[in-house]
């Protein structure tokens, strides 16, 4: 009776255990890039089997793959560091940038405005989100490849300065709502 009865006491200690999960404080959509105000974390029994975030620090400044709604759990699948996620009006666009065209405080999920030169048409700008920056050496003055989500309409403009050696980037503050 006395194995039972602390069984009974076990089992009930683990039911009340509680872990914190990261949740969604809004309804957040694919391709956003995860701020604090977008979490909220909440403790909840039985939650070691799932697979939930528990640290805010891990979604901080990762971009939403999939549409998130309030409430629901954050789970590494609905993640991505880059934002590898592109919406149905997005398009991705890659360039190989001297360091000079690229400022050194860039890093991926920053917004920029792609800055188009050459051609007929003078000098324009078509604003976009970084994807992903890699050096392309060791050495500071190595090229850099960058990937850009821009809007799809835009893909081909900026795919053609980018072939032409026509594209800078410049960074602009971090707007919520993808690449505008």
């Amino acid at each position: 009776m006395a194995a039972g009865a602390a069984a009974v006491v076990l089992a009930l200690g683990q039911l009340d255990q509680r872990m914190p999960v990261v949740v969604a404080a809004q309804d957040l959509p694919a391709g956003h890039v995860i701020t604090a105000a977008d979490l909220r974390v909440v403790d909840l029994a039985g939650a070691e089997a799932l697979p939930v975030i528990s640290d805010v620090t891990l979604a901080v400044g990762a971009t939403t793959t999939l549409p998130v709604t309030e409430g629901a759990f954050l789970s590494e699948s609905v993640l991505g560091s880059d934002g590898e996620q592109l919406s149905a009006s997005e398009a991705a666009v890659g360039t190989v940038l001297s360091p000079a065209r690229v400022p050194s405080s860039l890093r991926a999920g920053g917004q920029v405005s792609v800055v188009l030169t050459g051609g007929d048409a003078g000098a324009s700008a078509v604003p976009a989100r970084v994807q992903d920056l890699t050096p392309l050496g060791d050495d500071p003055g190595a090229e850099v490849r960058v990937e850009l989500v821009v809007e799809a309409s835009q893909a081909a403009r900026v795919a053609r300065a980018a072939a032409e050696d026509g594209v800078s980037l410049v960074q602009v503050p971090h707007q919520d709502g993808g690449t505008s």
